[in-house]
């Protein structure tokens, strides 16, 4: 009979083609990285409904300041999906604590 545990720890060594526990700690720690910036950044986009590069600057052109743009839908919606982009990263970074930590026990 095979353990949904065997199972998950099959995937996670596979998936990240790493041998030693170091080297999924690594893997782990950057998925990690990578999830909270791209989580990061969609919540903000997603709160402020204004683009991520200037999302609430006056700009001054020539002789008279410029107000941002009014918040959108758009930036919003697209703020959503950088999170769901993001949370994509978290369950590699589970699997590879995982494999470290079975390959720490045994």
């Amino acid at each position: 009979m095979i353990l949904w545990g065997d199972v998950v720890s099959f995937v996670a060594v596979t998936l990240a083609a790493a041998d030693s526990p170091g080297e999924h700690l690594q893997l782990a720690a950057f998925t990690a990285a990578a999830a909270v910036v791209f989580i990061w950044m969609g919540r903000r986009q997603r709160r402020t409904g204004r683009s991520l590069i200037a999302p609430n600057e006056t700009m001054r052109t020539a002789d008279r300041l410029v107000s941002p743009p009014p918040p959108s839908r758009g930036y919003r919606t697209a703020g959503c999906a950088w999170i769901g982009f993001g949370s994509l990263f978290i369950l590699p970074a589970v699997f590879n604590v995982v494999a470290a930590i079975r390959g720490l026990i045994g």
